[in-house]
């Protein structure tokens, strides 16, 4: 008689995403959305966004866990433009972007707005950055 051994064999597979990646996923969502003239990051995002050639996650910090993220995001809103309806739509794409690209649950979404311009300003502000 041959015995039969009931062992279970797990086998553990899983699928992560770095911060960066998830946070650049945030980023493209929000690329088009009428109303934001800019991400905004910190000084150091501006030095290496000049010497890098990946697309630049400026203004998004992401926390990811497991099954979740949440996501932070700092803009410049165009004057005129309704931040809350703004801030709708940016939840919208950001939610449903990562979530069809990662599985992710995205449980929070943050915006600081960290100025308002007018179109015409922050051309003439970009055009003086670039004479530098």
């Amino acid at each position: 008689m041959t015995e039969r051994k009931n062992e279970t064999q797990q086998h553990v597979s899983k699928l992560t995403f770095e911060d960066k990646v998830v946070a650049k996923i945030a980023r493209i969502a929000v690329d088009d959305l009428d109303g934001i003239l800019e991400m905004k990051g910190n000084l150091f995002d501006s030095v290496a966004g000049r010497f890098s050639n990946e697309q630049s996650t400026a203004g998004v910090d992401v926390e990811v866990g497991e099954k979740e993220a949440a996501v932070d995001l700092q803009i410049i809103l165009e004057y005129g433009k309704s931040a809350v309806q703004l801030f709708e739509r940016i939840k919208k794409v950001v939610q449903e972007n990562i979530k069809a690209m990662t599985g992710l649950n995205v449980v929070e979404v943050n915006v600081n707005v960290v100025d308002v311009m007018t179109r015409k300003e922050y051309q003439r502000n970009k055009e003086d950055d670039s004479d530098k």
